[in-house]
Parts: C-alpha cells; sequence; structure tokens
C-alpha cells in the first residue's frame, strides 16, 4: 500500500473547541478579526466542499495524505503506529480471503457529537 490505510476509512472526528482569535486571519474569503470567536468543527475538515470533490461519498481512491487521521505533533494519537499495522494486516488478510464485499442493508449513521460513525452497515464478504 502506497499510502497508509487508515487514510480510505476515516471520515469524521467530531470536537468542539471554542477560541479566541490571536490575530486577524482571513479564510476561505472571510476576514476573522483579532478577538473574535473561532469555533472549530473536525467533522467537517474530510468532508470539506472547499477540498474535495463529492466530499460525502466514500472514495478509495482519494490521496489519503492530504486527509486528517490521527493528529500530529504533541497532539498527534500514541496508538497511531499500531493502529496502522492492524488495519495494513486486516486489509491484506481480507485481499487475500474475499472476492468482493456486499451490501446486505441500508447504513445506520451512529447519532453522536463526538464521532461520525456508522451503527450499522450491513455487509456480506463473498469468499475468494
Amino acid at each position: 500500500m502506497s499510502t497508509a490505510p487508515e487514510g480510505h476509512f476515516r471520515r469524521t472526528i467530531t470536537s468542539t473547541n471554542r477560541v479566541l482569535q490571536a490575530r486577524e486571519v482571513e479564510l476561505a474569503g472571510v476576514t476573522h478579526p483579532k478577538g473574535s470567536r473561532v469555533l472549530v468543527l473536525h467533522a467537517s475538515a474530510n468532508r470539506d466542499p472547499l477540498e474535495w470533490d463529492d466530499p460525502d461519498t466514500f472514495d478509495i481512491r482519494r490521496d489519503a495524505g492530504r486527509q486528517l487521521r490521527f493528529g500530529h505533533g504533541t497532539h498527534g494519537c500514541a496508538g497511531q503506529g499500531l493502529a496502522r499495522l492492524e488495519t495494513s494486516a486486516m486489509l491484506r488478510a481480507l485481499v487475500q480471503r474475499v472476492d468482493r464485499i456486499e451490501a446486505t442493508g441500508r447504513p445506520q449513521w451512529a447519532l453522536k457529537n463526538i464521532i461520525h460513525r456508522l451503527e450499522r452497515l450491513p455487509l456480506e464478504l463473498v469468499p475468494a
């Protein structure tokens, strides 16, 4: 795999951080003056229509390097190495044993404020 596997599965992680602007900043053509309140919604980060064509559609061909994942720097997830290793192992095993994955029902989204995720995703793994 040329990119980290979680890049194809991560969608959104939501947290709300209210901060005050330390200086005047322009974002997407809108000037936010120093001292104005900013609400950070990470849930929209990987679904930004200014960044992605059809952002709400899962597309395994997307450039995973442009998406948010486990954070970075001092705020990076301590378990990200293990998570990448586990995901790579799982995907390699699937590729060897499964011909295709078919949806067997409608997905059901979980109602959560922190993580945008599926509650149920009925699938059938068709053996290779």
